[in-house]
């Protein structure tokens, strides 16, 4: 079995927001996955949250979710070179699922003295495709 990968670095977003929307497409087709981010930065779906739910709102349908639009960009960018590796090694456009999503707390970085204590989100994120 052929696996291909893209790795993104310090991704200027929440890891925690990376981390479910990773649960929301994993086993998905690479196609349906994206499908699924362009919905969910449109705002017309939900990323269900599982683990990190705490002051999250709920959605129709009773269960708590959100719109993580910006880290739904840079997954998607993700998602699309890794689907652009998996063809440079040979594996089926049609057939490429997400096999796995691993997510990571980036570094925290501290702003400027103007602003107190505030610190900047990163997120370290890969994604593996097979057939």
């Amino acid at each position: 079995m052929t696996v291909a990968k893209a790795v993104g670095n310090n991704l200027p977003v929440s890891w925690k927001d990376c981390t479910e929307i990773g649960r929301f497409i994993k086993g998905d087709s690479v196609e349906k996955a994206e499908r699924k981010l362009e919905k969910v930065i449109e705002k017309e779906l939900h990323v269900p949250y599982t683990k990190y739910d705490s002051d999250a709102g709920h959605r129709s349908g009773g269960e708590a979710g959100g719109y993580p639009v910006k880290a739904s960009k840079e997954i998607l960018e993700l998602l699309k070179s890794a689907k652009s590796n998996g063809e440079d090694q040979g594996l089926n456009e049609t057939a490429m699922k997400v096999s796995n999503v691993i997510t990571n707390q980036g570094p925290q970085i501290a702003t400027p003295s103007r602003h107190r204590g505030r610190t900047t989100k990163a997120a370290h994120v890969k994604i593996f495709v097979s057939e």
